[in-house]
């Protein structure tokens, strides 16, 4: 066999991948798995003030504790509110420092608002709520650009067949007749505990009262 052979051979050979040591270190690497920055650091220059900072997707704890946040709103307050929780929750990097890896007492800062000392991320959340709408405008499309592009590259790595769109269809579908399952239950639940509770109290109205003891 020739070099040039052997050479194309070895290039052409997959790689053997290390054995991992125990199923602990796999399962470890799987933290946080799928959370990436943004490429670049974004410089926003707004009213004589510039700020340097990082973005990146959030977990989907984070989502859901975003909503709830704010499930007392609605409407365009409900929309406006939500920005501002997932924004204070994408803000990975400002101005050199690493939100991300603060822990403990470390994450505790004091809240500009109003003096107090908070977790970084609720001061981050009332921050930004005083902050210009055009500069959230601009975030929010940050933000969303960034996690469109990581899943369209999720996407593209898969083959079609990979991808179940009805399956995934027949799950939500699912969800949303359970959804509403439950929320007629309760709406029926209700409505008899309210006829019960007004049958009781025309019982009690109509009842004939004792009659008078005469001394």
């Amino acid at each position: 066999m020739s070099e040039g052979q052997r050479i194309n051979l070895e290039q052409a050979a997959p790689e053997i991948e290390a054995t991992p040591q125990s199923i602990d270190d796999i399962i470890a690497g799987l933290k946080s798995f799928g959370i990436e920055e943004f490429e670049e650091i974004l410089e926003l220059n707004a009213g004589g003030k510039i700020i340097k900072l990082r973005i990146s997707n959030i977990p989907t704890e984070d989502e859901m504790m975003s909503l709830m946040a704010v499930e007392g709103s609605k409407g365009y307050l409900w929309v406006q509110k939500v920005k501002i929780e997932i924004l204070s929750r994408s803000i990975s990097w400002i101005n050199g420092v690493q939100i991300r890896s603060l822990e403990g007492t470390a994450r505790n800062v004091v809240d500009p608002t109003d003096g107090q000392r908070r977790d970084v991320q609720v001061v981050l959340r009332n921050i930004l709520a005083g902050w210009g709408q055009e500069v959230l405008q601009v975030l929010w499309k940050v933000v969303c650009v960034h996690c469109q592009r990581i899943e369209d590259r999720l996407v593209s790595s898969f083959p079609d067949s990979a991808i179940m769109t009805e399956v995934e269809k027949r799950f939500l579908d699912q969800a949303i007749r359970d959804i509403a399952d439950q929320n007629k239950s309760l709406i029926t639940e209700g409505f008899n505990k309210l006829v019960d509770s007004v049958a009781e109290e025309e019982a009690l109205t109509t009842e004939t009262p004792a009659p008078e003891t005469q001394e």
